[in-house]
């Protein structure tokens, strides 16, 4: 990872002054209600660099107040056109500081996948986010880390301001999430400096993602074979850093 040693890296691996991604949450709602249906925002990721940055897996990390919420209680997913339905579900894991985290990432079998963010441009990734009835109501904060993979390592390579929201109580016909459709209305396209290159429709393998879809449980999973873990691990250390500079 970036940081202890080694500096931010993006497009062909130079340093850059800073990061090279600056990734902003964008139309995100101020509250959410236990037991409501999901509402939609995006990650926007920025390129401040001449090259493209590949193998980018945004890392959402969310804290609650009181440090009671609990993975089984939140309900992530991103648009993913290589999915049946244009919708995957993030598998989110919790930290030892009760922090629930989640990558955006279409699991080991893409070999080398996650987004391309071209030189000069931005990707947005349109996310949908619910909490279960049985969450408990708190004020949250997200973040998004950005890890850029290197085989079986990754670098730390942007990280967002502060998202707050409120989560309400439950209303008093709570139903499983279903609610809003995504921010965008679109799965993750550049734009700025990529505008010319996505007039045409949208590829998956060229926008977003490289490789085959699979599940993203094991990419998270603690115990997975070593070849799985290596984001799973980034996106812990990613958590630790960020609840350090928030001290």
């Amino acid at each position: 990872m970036a940081g202890a040693g080694r500096a931010p890296r993006g497009g062909d691996g130079a340093a850059a002054p800073g990061f090279p991604l600056r990734p902003r949450l964008r139309g995100a709602p101020a509250e959410y209600r236990a037991g409501g249906g999901f509402q939609g925002w995006d990650v926007e990721l920025t390129n401040t660099t001449s090259q493209p940055c590949r193998n980018i897996h945004p890392v959402l990390v969310l804290t609650d107040r009181s440090g009671a919420l609990r993975p089984g209680e939140v309900r992530l997913e991103f648009a993913d056109p290589s999915t049946p339905g244009g919708r995957r579900p993030v598998l989110l894991e919790e930290t030892d500081a009760r922090e629930v985290v989640g990558v955006l990432d279409g699991g080991p079998a893409a070999a080398g996948g996650g987004f391309t963010v071209p030189a000069g441009g931005t990707v947005r990734v349109p996310v949908r986010l619910a909490f279960t009835a049985g969450a408990h109501p708190d004020e949250i904060t997200v973040h998004a880390a950005i890890v850029q993979r290197r085989g079986d390592d990754g670098d730390w390579v942007g990280e967002s301001g502060a998202y707050r929201l409120t989560l309400l109580a439950p209303g008093p016909t709570a139903a499983p999430p279903s609610g809003t459709p995504y921010a965008s209305g679109s799965p993750a396209e550049p734009s700025g400096a990529a505008t010319a290159a996505s007039a045409r429709p949208p590829d998956p393998g060229e926008l977003a993602r490289s490789g085959q879809p699979s599940p993203a449980g094991p990419w998270l999973l603690a115990g997975a074979a070593a070849g799985c873990v290596a984001l799973g691990a980034a996106a812990v250390l990613v958590a630790a850093r960020l609840r350090r500079h928030r001290r």
